[in-house]
């Protein structure tokens, strides 16, 4: 018991650290250009803790993966900033026209849903998978397609987060990224190894 109490709060602890940095290098990018790379890193760091292949120095092991990766995820920066604009049009539209007309406003808000749960499953495919070109792209559409319960847990946990962070707004300073990044990286994971375990029986098969 005590073990895993111990357990439990050195995971807390590991998200927290993790949540400063990531909040360090998104302000050394200049937040536009910092917030990708620096989410690319905090998901990398995070998967090689849940497969226990975590090491020592987590400063310079998030470091590298943000360097890493910082050039090649500019050009996503640049499409999340078409993400975020998009959903500050949405917005606007539903504050002004979008109130009384039902089809507007359900199209506007399964949209929006759509997206959300696309950058959702980006970082965790991005880490583990090798996909480059236009796969970063259509990769997380497929496994919103082919993961529905995974979908439907990830939902839950934005769900929980969202309400914790309701009755303690002041932890989304400490670990407002880390959490639900954490809880959706351990969903993926496991659908990754079940997916790679089925591709590797079959072709073995």
């Amino acid at each position: 018991m005590v073990n895993k109490i111990y357990e439990v709060f050195n995971r807390i602890y590991y998200l927290m650290k993790l949540n400063g940095l990531w909040l360090l290098f998104t302000l050394l990018g200049g937040v536009v250009f910092g917030v990708v790379p620096a989410t690319i890193a905090l998901y990398a760091c995070i998967r090689q803790q849940i497969r226990n292949e975590t090491e020592n120095h987590l400063y310079q092991m998030f470091k590298n993966y943000y360097v890493e990766n910082f050039r090649r995820s500019i050009l996503f920066s640049m499409v999340f900033a078409v993400v975020v604009a998009f959903f500050l049009g949405e917005t606007i539209i539903l504050t002004n026209i979008g109130s009384g007309n039902l089809l507007l406003e359900i199209a506007i808000k399964v949209t929006r849903l759509l997206i959300i749960l696309s950058v959702a499953m980006f970082f965790p495919i991005f880490v583990h998978f090798d996909v480059r070109g236009i796969k970063t792209v259509v990769q997380p559409l497929i496994f919103l397609l082919i993961c529905p319960f995974e979908v439907i847990y990830m939902g839950l946990v934005f769900l929980v987060v969202s309400l914790l962070f309701a009755v303690s707004p002041f932890l989304i300073l400490f670990i407002g990224i880390s959490l639900p990044a954490y809880g959706m990286s351990v969903i993926m994971l496991k659908k990754f190894a079940r997916l790679e375990k089925n591709i590797n029986f079959t072709a073995s098969a």
